[in-house]
């Protein structure tokens, strides 16, 4: 079975990398396909950063794990729908198992054809820290595997945010994506500042 995490990563993140790990050995997965969305439907493109960096700095937090691939397989038109990826896995052969965290679970209905494709793939779920409380949509139910994980309160915004305005990212990146997003210029980032 092949594990697929999706997302924005702008920028990747250790939780990024500690989810997709987690889901690997507790669902005894082959490998893990992380599959940045080239235009992500619930954001603005003028919020986002370009997709090569984002493809770029994918790479370089993946390059130390041989069970982590980086797979662009998004369509170039067209936003990026979870329906759309998984009908292209299914298509290659592919038995996925979808990866998210538990604080996406009470969004899926908001999601492009919920809940049909809910029948493309398993679905499984890493607990988030600080998202209490999930709210299942009644469709999902019994149709999302909920797993532990350790607790990291990461998220992409504050990683963002914290570049912004030259504040600490050790131990949150790897420092290749730190390294990546300082020659870029990403986020406000300016080195010595």
């Amino acid at each position: 079975m092949t594990g697929i995490l999706g997302g924005t990563f702008d920028p990747p993140h250790y939780g990024h990398l500690v989810l997709a790990e987690e889901a690997r050995a507790v669902f005894g997965l082959d490998r893990v396909l992380l599959v940045p969305s080239r235009c992500p439907p619930h954001k603005s493109s003028s919020v986002v950063s370009p997709f090569q960096d984002r493809l770029s700095m994918l790479r370089l937090a993946a390059e130390d794990n041989p069970f982590l691939e980086v797979a662009d397989m998004e369509s170039e038109d067209g936003p990026s729908y979870t329906i759309d990826l998984l009908r292209r896995a299914v298509s290659l052969g592919l038995e996925p198992v979808f990866i998210m965290g538990t604080d996406e679970i009470s969004e899926m209905a908001s999601w492009k054809d919920f809940p049909h494709f809910l029948d493309l793939a398993r679905f499984v779920a890493g607990t988030r820290a600080g998202a209490e409380g999930v709210v299942f949509p009644p469709e999902a139910l019994g149709r999302v595997e909920v797993f532990e994980m350790p607790g990291m309160m990461i998220s992409s915004s504050s990683i963002r945010a914290r570049f912004a305005r030259s504040g600490p990212v050790r131990y949150l990146i790897p420092e290749s994506v730190r390294s990546f997003v300082s020659r870029k210029g990403l986020y406000g980032f300016r080195e010595g500042h």
